[in-house]
């Protein structure tokens, strides 16, 4: 089997999420990351930031936290695209940022589907989907640009 390659360039509907600071915290416990610019308000102003920030890895929330519609469409585009979504492993992720999350931004976002490639590997052949996502505030400055790669094994 093989990915369908119609979809690169496809870019998903827009997303919205509503940076929260109980998701900040959730997500700094679940890391087992207790920085207190995470999680004390008093600590990021005496670090010059007016509220507390988000660890570098929330973007990843937007389309993946469960539950979220953005989370469902994103997993339907895998469906269409022929992925088992049993054998969707996560590849790499990195972010380039351009300023901090803090609660009360009004993120939207935009997912594109870059490149489908096909590797061999030791059980078999997979394919890398990468993928680059660009997230604005409500003020339309870019915050974060996420570029990340799923493998699906088959």
């Amino acid at each position: 089997m093989m990915l369908d390659h119609s979809y690169i360039g496809k870019k998903l509907p827009l997303i919205r999420y509503q940076v929260d600071a109980s998701k900040i915290r959730e997500l700094a416990m679940a890391l087992g990351d207790d920085n207190s610019l995470f999680l004390d308000k008093e600590a990021t102003q005496a670090a010059s930031y007016p509220d507390i920030i988000a660890p570098l890895t929330f973007p990843t929330l937007f389309r993946f936290w469960g539950g979220t519609p953005a989370g469902a469409e994103t997993r339907a585009l895998l469906g269409e695209m022929g992925a088992d979504l049993l054998r969707v492993l996560h590849g790499e992720e990195e972010y380039e940022y351009f300023g901090t999350l803090s609660p009360g931004d009004d993120i939207t976002g935009e997912l594109e589907i870059v490149s489908i490639d096909r590797k061999e590997g030791s059980a078999g052949p997979m394919d890398m989907v990468r993928t680059r996502a660009t997230y604005r505030d409500q003020h339309g400055d870019v915050k974060v640009i996420a570029r990340a790669t799923m493998v699906v094994r088959w």
